[in-house]
């Protein structure tokens, strides 16, 4: 499991196509893990979650395995769009 942190690493693990991308938040009461490809992680929010406020909310991390993320994070839930 790492951490994204840049825009360019962001965009990298996304040109590959390969893995998971978890997506933690302290606010919302549930938290999701998405194929990397999977329409709900985009750029835009990831700018405004890491880049904008500073990973304050949450953090986005690369896991080669969705199972890591679950197993990790108390919150963390499948995407039912791309991990149904």
């Amino acid at each position: 499991m790492e951490e994204i942190l840049s825009v360019e690493h962001f965009n990298e693990i996304k040109q590959k196509g390969i893995g998971y991308i978890a997506i933690t938040d302290h606010i919302l009461p549930v938290n999701r893990v998405h194929e990397v490809l999977c329409g709900d992680v985009s750029v835009k929010h990831f700018h405004k979650k890491v880049i904008e406020s500073g990973r304050k909310n949450g953090k986005y991390y690369f896991v080669e395995d969705y199972f890591e993320a679950l197993d990790k994070f108390h919150k963390m839930q499948r995407c039912s769009k791309c991990l149904p």
